[in-house]
């Protein structure tokens, strides 16, 4: 019969291959790092080329519009001669930055709810959050009325600030004049980029064709019924 040779390595050599097999485990791990490094994880947002939203300057966005900007730092360079002037310019600020980063989402190649989605709610000026005005704008699901409703309160509570904020800071008739018309300006120009892009198109909601109003129903069997005339 023929014999079975065993072969038995050395303690040189068993040092030597345990030491290839942990460096081969390490360089594989290593890659495996490295190359995740080029991936992004599921919910990381990259803003595109708009700008940040956070951290521009207070309020987010105030510095993306010109107009804007030049309203609040005429009234931060003056003094308020009354105890509600401080209050209102916190209003219009955040108003106006409200108004700044609506305008940058929707203009935004992104199509995200992400500069908006930082902005606080506040009954003194919102039908509802902002953010969610500009969710229902890019799934086109926000009826003309409601937007048109928005921009009614928005422009009827900056210009009654404006109006106040002028009174305590001392604002003369043509400063006046001149704050006001920027800031029409402000909200004309937010508000038709708005309706452009908030109105056209069909809406869609989870990838389905929707109404963009909520639309009534009568089921077949009560179209044919008369008016009910007995007693209550």
């Amino acid at each position: 019969m023929e014999t079975t040779k065993k072969v038995f390595l050395g303690q040189t050599a068993s040092t030597v291959l345990i030491s290839l097999i942990i460096t081969a485990t390490a360089l594989i791990v290593g890659y495996m790092i490295w190359n995740s490094y080029g991936t992004l994880p599921m919910g990381s947002v990259e803003e595109g080329f708009g700008g940040i939203a956070v951290g521009s300057g207070s309020p987010d966005c105030l510095r993306t519009s010109a107009e804007a900007g030049q309203i609040v730092d005429f009234f931060q360079q003056k003094e308020s001669t009354t105890g509600e002037g401080g209050d209102d310019l916190r209003e219009l600020t955040l108003l106006l930055g409200k108004l700044a980063c609506l305008k940058k989402d929707l203009m935004s190649p992104a199509g995200l709810v992400e500069a908006t989605r930082y902005q606080p709610y506040s009954t003194a000026h919102d039908m509802e959050p902002v953010a969610e005005t500009t969710a229902r704008c890019f799934a086109k699901t926000i009826p003309p009325r409601d937007l048109d409703l928005a921009f009614d309160k928005w422009s009827s509570r900056g210009k009654k600030l404006l109006s106040r904020l002028c009174t305590s800071y001392n604002a003369t008739p043509d400063q006046y004049k001149t704050l006001m018309e920027k800031f029409e300006f402000v909200t004309k120009d937010v508000g038709s980029v708005a309706r452009q892009m908030c109105l056209q198109g069909e809406p869609i909601l989870a990838g389905k064709k929707v109404d963009r109003e909520i639309q009534g129903h009568t089921s077949e069997d009560l179209e044919e019924l008369g008016p009910y005339k007995g007693l209550y």
